[in-house]
């Protein structure tokens, strides 16, 4: 048989071959809203010997995808936001065949969940909370949701986009900058739960950023994941990692945690008079 011949029958048998593989390795996904602690969790996580992790590696699937789930359903747009799996195929090939690929990404809920979940067959969650009021202190301070700072739509999705998993009080335009902010919070924590609903099969790990200053809790989430931890894993337990304390100077935007938790009340009486159901999930237990 010609060489030629043989090199065409070859290479569709490797790339099934391949693609079989990447599908049957382990991956690590985490949802969190942002500003609840994900660069933390990917530094913790990389310490552990059979992970290789990243933070919102490219595409980070922000920007124009998330227009995409903003202004479409999820089932029309799923083709053009398939984009992620090749990059991620891309990074397995690159890896060592023993290593665990895992993503710490808050576009992950929003924009990409779905086709990761369809292309990848061994695929776990972590569920990464944060006690609401400080998220809520870190947005406003940030100048989330405002026209003072313009990097928030490129990541942060709308309450009221197409792909919502639960009603907002109003139209985005009515509200003011914590309405939105905390808005935007409740409806992730309704995407999980949407998310949880609809691949119950999966394995779920949930964790609070508080916890993972813990070094037993630390200990409880590896051995979930079954992972081993590290001398570097007990050197990076409470470290500080991605305050954003400079930015926050810059803007000058300073908030109170109690009038935080005084918006967010506000906010859940406001959608309860609505008939809108608040997730008793939620990192906030005032009310609950």
């Amino acid at each position: 048989m010609p060489m030629a011949v043989k090199s065409m029958n070859i290479f569709p048998r490797m790339y099934r071959w391949l693609c079989k593989r990447e599908e049957n390795r382990k991956l690590i996904f985490c949802i969190n809203s942002g500003r609840s602690g994900s660069h933390y969790l990917v530094t913790l996580l990389n310490t552990a010997k059979e992970i290789r992790a990243f933070h919102e590696p490219e595409p980070a699937m922000n920007g124009q995808y998330l227009q995409l789930i903003n202004q479409y359903e999820y089932k029309d747009t799923y083709g053009r936001r398939k984009i992620k799996c090749n990059a991620i195929r891309k990074t397995l090939r690159e890896m060592e065949e023993n290593k665990i690929y895992c993503e710490t990404n808050h576009m992950f809920i929003k924009t990409f969940f779905d086709v990761v979940i369809d292309a990848f067959k061994n695929v776990g969650i972590i569920i990464l909370r944060r006690e609401l009021v400080h998220v809520l202190k870190s947005f406003i301070e940030l100048n989330y949701f405002t026209n003072k700072n313009e990097a928030w739509k490129d990541w942060m999705s709308s309450p009221n986009a197409k792909t919502h998993a639960i009603d907002c009080i109003d139209k985005d335009e009515n509200l003011d900058q914590y309405d939105l902010c905390i808005a935007y919070l409740i409806d992730i924590e309704a995407r999980i739960q949407r998310f949880l609903g609809k691949y119950p099969h999966l394995p779920i790990y949930e964790v609070r950023l508080e916890q993972l200053n813990d070094i037993e809790s630390v200990k409880k989430l590896f051995a979930e994941l079954d992972i081993t931890m590290t001398h570097e894993t007990y050197k990076v337990i409470g470290e500080k990692v991605n305050t954003r304390e400079k930015r926050k100077k810059e803007f000058d935007n300073h908030t109170s945690l109690e009038y935080c938790r005084e918006r967010i009340i506000e906010y859940i009486e406001k959608a309860d008079l609505r008939g809108i159901k608040i997730p008793k999930s939620i990192a906030f237990d005032r009310l609950f």
